[in-house]
């Protein structure tokens, strides 16, 4: 008798796909689609307050000036308007390039898989943070690398500890490819990575000759203090990555990538093969917009929503959620990193959150490489509106007591901690 099997080509797959899996992120967004449902966990920009008129006037421009090309195919390096705008974005942080020194991506997700692609081969080591945006773990693990992860403080990644690790790996005869961070306003944890450490891992990417990778989608969403200093301008050997999703519009799926010449020759070849060009729509579009509208104006309204958004969030977590708990708190992002007190597993307490509070996050554990239970929990404050927001935490933090009750009489003795409320900064 043949055996069934619901996929009968799982023979003919390549071993990288047993490394693919699905992201908790993109499962959320369909929780969150459901109306009864308060999601705090997509990472989404409010795109219902985008200036939607200035967009709409910006297509038409396009398409009565030079539509003929902007449905066309375009160059794999992209549009060169779109790069100049680029190159004067990269400025504001202290980076001069120009616009050979960029590719246009589909989105900051398509670089990381690129920079996967031509990095990793199976068995290679990559360092990342601990935790770390799920998006790129999905990137890196399909091509099998063995991955180490260093732990973030408020700080950001401990440096001394990757010093630590680094050392470990060259006495095992192991090279590192590179070194993974998001070092403005951490996904998931709202931190932000100090000066020091910033330049304390140039500092060590030169002794131990690995790669820099710096994710930065969230920089210009600074609610409070000063820009920090682009890892890209400390040293050109460094791989910036940025994108539009978060300035302008997700759906336009734009990103960039600067990189050293060599570097970026291969992501090149990687571009070709993937798409050949990034949409030459979505490109001269942008192009338009950017040249046409006061979109930083746009940008410094988001970001006023957004802090306000964050207080509310902070300010219901200090009053619904119960001694023990603790909680990052941003300078600017999307985030906010909160952590159940003692014995609670955040994964384990989201299917009762959906179900009685009608509550949705994204539990810890989906930002680390094999973490199987987590207490923490990521909370986007960027979509929902204030009002919704403090219901929402309102709802969840009912939920934790009452599993933290229910975790109390199963443990007689348990203590959460003396200091109530003892959170990051």
């Amino acid at each position: 008798m043949t055996e069934f099997r619901f996929d009968q080509w799982l023979d003919l797959y390549a071993t990288r796909v047993n490394m693919m899996r699905s992201s908790e992120v993109r499962e959320m967004l369909a929780v969150a689609a459901r109306p009864d449902v308060i999601s705090f966990g997509g990472g989404m920009p409010d795109t219902r307050v985008f200036p939607m008129n200035q967009i709409v006037e910006a297509t038409q421009r396009v398409m009565l000036r030079e539509g003929h090309a902007a449905l066309q195919y375009g160059s794999s390096e992209g549009h060169v308007g779109l790069r100049r705008h680029i190159a004067a974005i990269m400025s504001e942080v202290d980076t001069a390039i120009g616009v050979d020194d960029i590719i246009i991506t589909d989105g900051a997700q398509q670089a990381l898989e690129f920079i996967a692609k031509i990095f990793i081969s199976k068995g290679d080591t990559i360092i990342v943070e601990a935790p770390s945006y799920v998006g790129a773990l999905q990137a890196f693990m399909s091509y099998e690398p063995e991955v180490v992860g260093i732990p973030v403080d408020d700080c950001g990644m401990q440096t001394d500890i990757l010093a630590v690790e680094l050392e470990r790996l060259r006495k095992e005869g192991r090279q590192p490819k590179f070194v993974y961070v998001t070092p403005n306003f951490h996904n998931p944890a709202g931190v932000t990575l100090i000066e020091e450490r910033r330049r304390h891992i140039i500092e060590l990417s030169e002794k131990y000759g690995f790669v820099v990778v710096e994710d930065d989608p969230y920089g210009k969403i600074r609610f409070r203090g000063e820009n920090e200093i682009a890892m890209r301008s400390m040293d050109e050997r460094v791989i910036y990555i940025g994108t539009f999703s978060k300035i302008f519009s997700p759906g336009m799926r734009l990103g960039w990538v600067v990189a050293p010449k060599a570097i970026l020759e291969k992501l090149i070849f990687a571009k070709q093969a993937a798409n050949l060009c990034s949409s030459s729509f979505s490109q001269h579009v942008t192009d338009e917009y950017l040249s046409s509208f006061d979109w930083q104006k746009n940008i410094d309204d988001l970001v006023d929503l957004y802090r306000e958004r964050c207080a509310t969030m902070i300010s219901a977590l200090e009053e619904f959620f119960p001694e023990g708990a603790t909680w990052t708190k941003p300078d600017g992002g999307l985030f906010i990193w909160a952590t159940l007190p003692e014995g609670l597993d955040s994964g384990e307490l989201l299917a009762e959150s959906i179900r009685e509070a009608k509550v949705a996050y994204v539990p810890g554990r989906a930002f680390y490489v094999g973490v199987q239970k987590n207490s923490s929990l990521r909370l986007n404050f960027s979509y929902c509106p204030s009002e919704t927001i403090e219901e929402g935490i309102k709802r969840l933090g009912a939920v934790v007591k009452q599993q933290l009750a229910l975790y109390r009489s199963l443990f007689k003795g348990y203590s959460p901690g003396k200091d109530k409320n003892k959170n990051k900064k």
